[in-house]
């Protein structure tokens, strides 16, 4: 439901504001311990991507889970009885977790014809590290399985306590993932890491300043835009330590905003050849829910032109929303 839209002034649009369209989930993936930190379309189906995949089957196999997109339409347009049961996807990896010291989960997903690219977080001792790893889509009557085929380090250039490469996206070309924590006070110079196809590095470029946190990406449309996750649980400031937030600066804020309140909101970046920019498209606020609890979203994916797919990770539940997106 559109609770606001942008104004009609070219030079001061107005914030615009969403109230998320609750969708129930089932199966494994509706307990608070799924915790899901991405999704990505994969041949008209909604791939989920649990932090922690390793819970869900045999050692050294990991399990996804995939949604039918039909299936997904048909919750939105609320023509769908009972909850949402996404169907596992295996994919065997018997290295990844005892090849990564410190290993502490997946972190984003993208998907480029049969390859799939995720990052992976690890925590060494008191320091954080990142990982980028390509798997393969293969199947057999029908069946979806996965084989990881490769794995390379990513540069952190902030350390901050359970932050690393949270967001990736592909243009066809490139894979680019992007930092968590971009904001003027923890990092001053933000950059996005960008690899070809086959996980060799590419170098860097830059990356707009963006307060809170980044927590995930859609897709590119044809013109390179895409929206990410930005989220704040005012209990990370200490360590965020947020500056002037150049969102509310630019396009004002929502009525229920305070200092110190919870952020969730949608931004559009734009990918470039040589650097992501910041679109002048004003943020999509989510109307907060009426308890005052923050809603941890961790993962998005677009549904068709019409808006968004969201869920959360075990904050306050394992959540998933459909976000219907304003016109321009």
């Amino acid at each position: 439901m559109v609770l606001a839209s942008s104004g009609c002034a070219a030079t001061a649009p107005e914030p615009m504001v969403v109230r998320p369209v609750m969708l129930e989930l089932g199966g494994p993936l509706a307990g608070r311990e799924a915790e899901v930190s991405g999704l990505t379309w994969h041949e008209g189906d909604l791939f989920l991507l649990p932090q922690f995949p390793d819970r869900y089957g045999e050692p050294g196999v990991l399990t996804f889970f995939r949604l039918p997109g039909v299936d997904l339409a048909a919750a939105v347009a609320d023509e769908h009885s009972g909850a949402l049961v996404p169907e596992p996807v295996t994919c065997e990896a018997p290295w990844l977790v005892p090849l990564i010291h410190g290993y502490d989960g997946l972190e984003s997903t993208c998907v480029f014809d049969d390859l799939c690219f995720m990052t992976v977080e690890a925590e060494r001792d008191t320091a954080m590290a990142g990982f980028l790893v390509a798997a393969r889509f293969t199947g057999e009557d029908g069946a979806v399985s996965m084989t990881m085929e490769r794995l390379t380090s990513i540069p952190l250039a902030v350390q901050l306590p359970n932050m690393s490469q949270e967001t990736i996206i592909q243009d066809g070309r490139r894979i680019v993932t992007i930092n968590e924590a971009n904001g003027a006070n923890v990092n001053a110079a933000p950059v996005a890491h960008v690899f070809g196809l086959d996980l060799a590095g590419q170098g860097t470029i830059p990356f707009p300043s963006v307060e809170y946190r980044v927590t995930d990406a859609t897709d590119l449309d044809t013109q390179g835009r895409f929206w990410v996750l930005n989220y704040f649980w005012p209990p990370d400031g200490w360590f965020l330590r947020p500056a002037a937030d150049p969102e509310v600066a630019r396009f004002g804020a929502p009525p229920w905003l305070e200092p110190g309140a919870c952020v969730e909101r949608l931004l559009e970046l734009q990918l470039l050849e040589d650097r992501i920019v910041r679109t002048n498209r004003p943020p999509l606020w989510l109307e907060p829910r009426r308890d005052g609890d923050c809603r941890n979203w961790e993962a998005v994916a677009r549904f068709g032109e019409e808006g968004f797919i969201l869920v959360t990770d075990k904050y306050p539940a394992t959540l998933m929303a459909y976000v219907p997106l304003p016109g321009p």
